[in-house]
């Protein structure tokens, strides 16, 4: 069976269950979370890997997650700008 994306993030991010409140149960790299996005962009709803690099950070943002210590919407935000593409594009 394929692994989630939840499971790849939780593994990734070293913890062993997210939390559904306010409590921040650990963190993960944007590096990583790109590596996560890839392994699961063909079953992903995004037409980019922006797209699916976002729909990791918001199951970050549900999970308690950070992304490199940052809330994930912020992370989000900073994707939409074009802060990490040379990133996401392996520079």
């Amino acid at each position: 069976m394929a692994e989630k994306t939840t499971d790849l993030i939780k593994k990734e991010a070293g913890v062993q269950k997210g939390t559904g409140d306010k409590e921040k149960v650990g963190d993960i790299s944007l590096e990583k979370l790109i590596g996560v996005a890839k392994k699961m962009q063909d079953k992903s709803l995004g037409k980019t890997l922006r797209d699916t690099v976002k729909e990791a950070a918001g199951s970050c943002n549900s999970m308690g997650i950070t992304i490199d210590g940052k809330d994930p919407r912020t992370v989000i935000r900073e994707l939409d700008d074009g802060k990490h593409d040379s990133l996401m594009a392996g520079k």
